[in-house]
Parts: C-alpha cells; structure tokens; sequence
C-alpha cells in the first residue's frame, strides 16, 4: 500500500518527530561531552588534545576492525524480529558468542603489540604501557557498542538514551579527576572509565528492556543465522575500518609535519563539530536508514523518502552550521580556551563542510538499503576513503590547519556529486525541484556566511552576522512549518 504523504512513515510530520526525538537525546550527551572536551583543554593543552585524540583514533580504529561489522547488522536483524520473541532469542544465542570474542580480539590486539602501536602512532616506544592499559578501554567500547546495537534495534529508545547518558556522566565525574591528577597519564585510565561506565549501563538497561533470553545453541538454527550476520558484517566493517584508518593516517600525518598541537587543533575542531551536527546525523542513522529500507523496493517510493529528507536536512543544518560559522571564536572560548582561537578559520570551514556532508548522507545510503554490496565496497569503502586521504593530506601539505577545512569541503562536494550521478543512472533518482532549491539555499547560505566571517570583523561582522542568521532561521522555520501542514 502506497503511503500517504501526510501519513506515511515518511511524511515530513513523522521524519522532524523523529529527527526531535533523537536529536535532543544528542544535545544532552553533548553538553556532558562539551563540559569533558573544556576540562581536557584546560588541564592538557593543545599537544594533551593531540595525545588524546591519537589514542581515541587507535581505539576506534582496532574497534572496528575487532567487532567485524556486527552492530548495523544487529541492529537490522533485531530490529526485524522484535515482535518474534522466539526469532529474537535466537538471534541473541547466534550473537552472543560473536560479541564475547570480537571484543576479546580488540583486547588482544593491545596486549600483543603494544610496543608497535606507540611507535606507529607517537614515533617512539615510550606509550607502551598506555597501549597495554588501553586494552580494557577497547574491550568494553566493542561490548558496549553492540549492547547498544541491541537496544537501538529494539527501538528501546528511553533505555538507550538513559544509559547513554549516565555513562557519559559517569566518565566526567571520574575522568576528569584523572586528568587533574595524572595529566596526560591519565588519558587512557579516563578513556577505560568512560567505556566500562557506559557499557555497564547498556548492560543493565539491556537487562530491564529485553522480554525474552537467549535460547540455547543449536547448529542447525543458529549458525545460519550466524553466517547470515557475519556475511554482512564484513561489508559494512570495510567502510567503517577504511574510515578509522583514514582517520588514523591523517592524524599521524600531521604529527609528523606539524606538530602535536596541531593534531589537537585539528582534533578540536573536528570533535566540535561532530557534537553539534550529531543532532541530525544521529537521527538520519538510527531513523532514516529503515524508513528507507522499508521502501528500497520500490523506486518512486525511495525517491520521494530521499527527497523529503533532503529538504528536512537541508532546512535543519543550514541555520545551525552558519551559526556555528558566526560564533566560532565564541564556542573556542567556551569549549576549549583561547590557546584553541587560531583554529578559527579551520572550525569555520569544517562547518561548512557539514551543509554539504549533511544533503550528501541521505543520498549515501541508498545504496546500502538497495543491498548492492559491491558498489557499496568500492565507491564508500574504498573510492570514498582514497579521496579523503589524499584530499586531506595534500590539503594540509599545501595550506596547513586551513588546508584541512579547504579538503573537506571538497570532499563532500566531489561525493555529493558522484551520488546524484550514479543513483540517477542506477535507480532513476532525481532532485525535486524543491529540493533542489533547498539544497542550493543550504549550500549558498554556508558560503556566504563563511565569507562574510573571513572578510569583516568587528562591530559590522556582528550586525550583518545577526541579521543574515535570524532571517535565514526565520526562512527554515517557515518552511518546514509549512511542511508540517501541508
């Protein structure tokens, strides 16, 4: 049955509740990570920022290739056997195993070479006993996060955003002592609280949520099913590796030519505006993906549902990002310290980077619902992260922090592109002509405010700044007012 566009899952009434919905559980995780991010900048400085975002990226990085793709994949499995409660204990016996041992290997993988990671990362051996210790913060981030799969899957969403946010609480209170303490010693000790904190409350939220236990194994019932998420899992773990390791290559990249500072301007940076678009990049992760796999059969359906996304994302990001752009030395100060204000010009250009990257991400994932698993490898896990590499290595090489911002830029256009093409070619998608006009009014609107920042200053700089971010909020406001009515 076709959906009606007032209606349907995929009305522009039902994709802002849910964009409200999952957006303001970010905005609480990210005040908690605003006031930690203060803390770490005040107490560690630039170069502790940099040391601490390597050993962030290492994590990451040894995590996603530890978990082997699972979490996407159990969120889809469960999320398709919910209301099955037989099916679902199955696929709890079929996973359980897979992530005891996933996250055992992420563990392993610190404890054997942890003297290869320190000389990889830092240039030296001297880290070898953080890397040793960092073991435990990989161990419970890879268990966590595929509790958390579960839960999301369940669509538990007050459970979800509950222990997430008592985890992230957790982590500040003990954290930051750690920090005080130790110093930069007390990087990976934090990093290892943080993770237990919020993997034991997934654990126990999981506990007070779940219907059903895992039945007992079965080869013949759970192996398939086993195989069936595994099979998956690699494809998606190849986009997500090949993306921790880009990121990883970048970092140590510019440690080597620039400085540990300016791996932590550029870390900064990047966290910052991670936090803010989180709040609409979080929604289209956990809300978008199966409202698009729901219609992915059909090609007029999938059309409209990207369409509409588009606009809602378009009409969001834009006064969010120019705001961000317009008071960028304000949010340094706030949530770094002025040693942090000559990245600047790097934030405000990762922020236009966002306007382009968020009309990008509803296009990206066609692919993924259409299950085409081979194109997906080559054109995100490897076309896309080759592109970033090169982009951002070349960026910095040739124009330095600002370089960085430029690279971006240019990488989501290039991808935002490449997108529209081979989604056009392959499964006749087109741009409506309203969102069209949305996208060009985001895209134009980032622009102008990041040239109105880098050529005024001063007292003209703050009246054109408020005038142009209170009309165009004004314009996105109406808009999607009228979206919600018609």
């Amino acid at each position: 049955m076709n959906e009606s566009p007032k209606t349907g899952e995929n009305s522009f009434r039902n994709i802002l509740k849910s964009t409200s919905i999952f957006g303001g559980v970010q905005v609480f995780n990210i005040l908690i990570s605003a006031i930690r991010l203060k803390f770490v900048a005040m107490i560690l400085g630039p170069a502790g920022m940099g040391i601490a975002g390597l050993f962030t990226t290492v994590s990451t990085t040894i995590q996603q290739f530890a978990s082997l793709g699972l979490n996407l994949a159990i969120v889809k499995e469960v999320g398709q056997s919910k209301d099955d409660e037989s099916r679902l204990a199955d696929i709890l016996a079929a996973i359980r195993p897979m992530i005891l041992l996933s996250a055992i290997l992420g563990a392993l993988i610190c404890m054997l070479f942890p003297s290869l990671l320190s000389s990889l990362t830092f240039g030296n051996p001297s880290f070898t006993g953080s890397f040793m210790l960092l073991s435990g913060a990989v161990f419970f981030s890879i268990a966590g996060a595929a509790l958390m799969s579960v839960l999301q899957g369940l669509h538990a969403i007050k459970p979800l955003s509950k222990a997430t946010l008592v985890g992230s609480i957790i982590g500040l209170i003990v954290g930051v002592p750690l920090y005080w303490l130790l110093g930069i010693n007390g990087i990976v000790p934090a990093l290892v609280v943080l993770a237990f904190s919020t993997c034991a409350w997934y654990f126990m939220s999981l506990m007070n949520t779940l219907k059903v236990s895992a039945s007992q194994w079965h080869k013949e019932i759970h192996l398939p099913l086993l195989k069936r998420v595994l099979s998956m899992g690699m494809i998606l773990i190849s986009n997500d590796l090949f993306l921790s390791l880009v990121n990883y290559l970048v970092n140590v990249y510019i440690r080597c030519y620039g400085g540990m500072d300016e791996v932590g301007f550029f870390q900064s940076c990047n966290t910052m505006t991670s936090q803010y678009s989180a709040i609409v990049f979080t929604a289209m992760a956990m809300d978008y993906l199966p409202r698009l796999s729901a219609v992915s059969g059909d090609n007029k359906r999938m059309c409209e549902a990207v369409n509409r996304q588009m606009e809602v994302v378009g009409l969001l990001i834009a006064p969010i990002a120019c705001a961000v752009i317009f008071l960028a030395p304000f949010v340094i100060r706030i949530l770094q310290t002025e040693k942090f204000l000559i990245a600047t010009p790097l934030l405000r250009l990762l922020a236009l980077a966002v306007v382009v990257r968020a009309l990008m991400y509803p296009l990206g994932y066609i692919v993924f619902a259409k299950d085409n698993r081979k194109l997906f490898f080559w054109m995100e896990s490897v076309g896309a992260n080759l592109l970033t590499l090169i982009l951002t290595c070349g960026g910095y090489h040739l124009f330095g922090l600002n370089g960085l911002g430029y690279a971006a830029i240019i990488d989501c256009m290039v991808c935002l592109c490449v997108y529209i093409v081979v989604n056009h070619h392959l499964y006749g998608y087109k741009l409506t002509p309203t969102a069209f006009r949305i996208m060009i009014l985001s895209l134009a609107s980032g622009i102008a405010m990041t040239i109105l920042c880098f050529t005024l200053q001063g007292m003209i700089l703050n009246v054109i700044g408020v005038i142009f971010l209170s009309i165009l909020s004004a314009v996105s406001v109406k808009m999607l007012w009228t979206r919600i009515k018609s």
